[in-house]
């Protein structure tokens, strides 16, 4: 670990954190981080504004996304899992970007509208209200439900609500489209980016991303995305599981893959906290020196 703090991971109401892109970057520099990366849920529209921050502020910002991504597991009745993918340094007008993008944007409003509606037959909530929390041109996502019922006393904070309401597998819940990963992968390659996996071990895994059975196994699943563009790994993450990441290191070490740490920053919206974990330089530079889609705003 360098002396320098680098977190590659971070979110403002350009998607579903509580900061606006100034705010990220003054917060970032605050908290002495030398280098900050914008990672909004399928979305680049903080970008510009961020950028402008991290001129003023001195700090080094790396341009980045979190796209939604998906694997269909056919072992277990073709169940969809959820993937996320942060690309870095990517051409943010890249046409199948842009595309995609906004496909999933509009499929995560209509899915929100279709979860409010479910909610509003057991709580106190409509669209409307959710609608009015979302900023123009910014990622719909659950959390926006969630600021709603925090407001309204239903839920105490934003983890009762994912742990109940807002639940994945609860009685709620609506599926939203998202490419899938391989798709994901090609897009972000083809547009100058870095893509790296967004907290792999979250809750163990999925069948994608696990590091279930042998080290051989493991080595082969990761190779195969490997092949298909992947470039890193989010080692250092609070939603990994720790006994699982030691084996992910050895791994990510034998197959050459950039290892990143990153804090996953919401601002009020998470109890992550910027510099939490951090990205070491000599894989900063890893990513600087693959990307050719955008820049690295420099200090």
């Amino acid at each position: 670990m360098s002396d320098l703090i680098i977190d590659l991971h971070a979110h403002t109401r350009s998607s579903d954190g509580s900061d606006t892109p100034t705010e990220l970057v003054e917060a970032a520099h605050q908290a002495g981080l030398h280098t900050v990366a914008i990672t909004d849920h399928d979305t680049t529209s903080g970008w510009a504004e961020a950028t402008e921050a991290a001129r003023n502020f001195g700090i080094q910002l790396v341009p980045g996304i979190e796209l939604s991504t998906q694997i269909i597991d056919h072992s277990n009745g073709f169940e969809p899992h959820s993937i996320h993918l942060l690309g870095y340094l990517l051409d943010p007008n890249h046409p199948a970007l842009v595309e995609e993008m906004a496909k999933i944007r509009s499929h995560r409003d209509n899915r929100l509208q279709m979860m409010v509606d479910k909610i509003a037959a057991d709580y106190d909530i409509d669209w409307l209200e959710v609608r009015a929390t979302i900023p123009p041109g910014a990622t719909p996502g659950r959390p926006h439900i969630a600021e709603v019922l925090i407001a309204k006393g239903i839920v105490s904070d934003t983890t009762e609500a994912f742990q109940h309401i807002l639940a994945a597998h609860g009685p709620y819940h609506v599926p939203h489209y998202a490419p899938k990963l391989d798709r994901a992968l090609g897009i972000i390659r083809e547009a100058g980016g870095v893509p790296v996996l967004a907290h792999p071990l979250s809750r163990g895994g999925n069948p994608a991303t696990d590091v279930s059975g042998s080290l051989e196994d493991v080595i082969s699943r990761y190779e195969k995305w490997m092949s298909l563009g992947l470039m890193g790994v989010e080692l250092h993450h609070r939603e990994n599981d720790p006994e699982l990441t030691e084996t992910l290191a050895v791994v990510a070490e034998k197959l050459g893959l950039i290892v990143t740490g990153s804090s996953d920053y919401h601002g009020t919206k998470k109890p992550n906290y910027l510099g939490e974990n951090q990205t070491t330089l000599v894989n900063l530079e890893r990513i600087l020196e693959a990307a050719t889609g955008s820049e690295v705003i420099s200090t």
